[in-house]
């Protein structure tokens, strides 16, 4: 039979080899022998089954559940009093026990389409990135020329209120502002309900920094708001930092809390027809979301 030598064999191996042996009551060679068989026995076991399509949607899909969920608490989406932990999370979302929301975010357990609607509907996050991870967490649509299917279920005895936030960024050492400084942000929200309808505007801005095509966008805007006198809209500037990567990664209520948001006064001159460069966009009040209202008294 072969002879196997081998040189320069490091002592602290040699003696854990030693004391091996003496524990399984074998010789050095044997023990020697015994372990080599060992690892190449190691090396030609089978290698583990690729995950199925199905264990691998159930893993991504759980891990996105846990992103959301950290996110909503990121955001203060729930008030100090509402626990959100898994098994408050399932009976809020009507869930016979926390099982199936543990198995999911687990990856052991498929995520069925009913509990992610109400996931998507509670949580105003996307049901599509939910399930298939395209898009971003939360939509945010691009409202376009046609603002009555946006505001339309926002009349008079809804119980819905418009926000309109115009987002104020830091400028930079040159004095330019930030490149989503103007941006407009238009919310749904219907009393203290989590589901906040949202949508941005991409075709003007609220500043005086816009070319020909922005100001005629605008002007249409305003048109439509003095037009519909019957809707109730209200002002907000927000100075919450933007991260152009996770920009629409973020609750409604991320956009809308106290910290970062206040009551401005940018819309009557704007509906009075004042040009967007004579407009003091940044003169604001002081205001208390209902979320502040929540807060326990110090």
């Amino acid at each position: 039979m072969a002879r196997l030598s081998v040189r320069d064999f490091p002592d602290n191996l040699h003696q854990l080899l030693l004391q091996s042996a003496a524990r399984h009551e074998r010789s050095l060679e044997g023990e020697t022998r015994f372990g080599l068989a060992r690892y190449l026995e190691s090396l030609n076991a089978l290698k583990p089954e690729a995950a199925s399509l199905c264990e691998s949607w159930q893993r991504s899909t759980g891990q996105r559940l846990q992103k959301l969920f950290a996110r909503l608490r990121e955001d203060n989406v729930f008030p100090w009093h509402e626990r959100s932990d898994l098994p408050h999370l399932s009976l809020a979302l009507g869930e016979p026990s926390p099982a199936t929301l543990m198995n999911c975010i687990d990856g052991r357990e498929a995520l069925p389409f009913d509990l992610a609607k109400r996931i998507a509907d509670r949580y105003s996050c996307s049901l599509e990135w939910l399930i298939s991870g395209s898009s971003s967490m939360f939509p945010y649509p691009e409202i376009g020329g046609d603002y009555h299917e946006f505001f339309e279920p926002a009349i008079s005895g809804s119980g819905i209120s418009i926000k309109l936030v115009r987002l104020c960024t830091v400028e930079d050492a040159e004095g330019n502002p930030g490149p989503h400084d103007g941006t407009l942000l238009m919310f749904r929200c219907k009393d203290d309900k989590l589901n906040i309808a949202s949508g941005y505007s991409g075709r003007f801005y609220l500043n005086g920094h816009m070319g020909g095509g922005g100001h005629g966008c605008l002007a249409s805007f305003v048109k439509f708001l003095n037009e519909n006198r019957n809707l109730q809209f209200s002002e907000y500037n927000c100075t919450a930092p933007i991260n152009d990567s996770a920009m629409w990664d973020h609750h409604p209520n991320y956009y809308l809390d106290f910290k970062h948001c206040s009551q401005a006064s940018w819309l009557y001159p704007l509906r009075a027809g004042r040009s967007p460069s004579s407009i003091d966009w940044t003169q604001q009040h002081a205001y208390m979301s209902p979320k502040q209202s929540d807060q326990p008294p110090s």
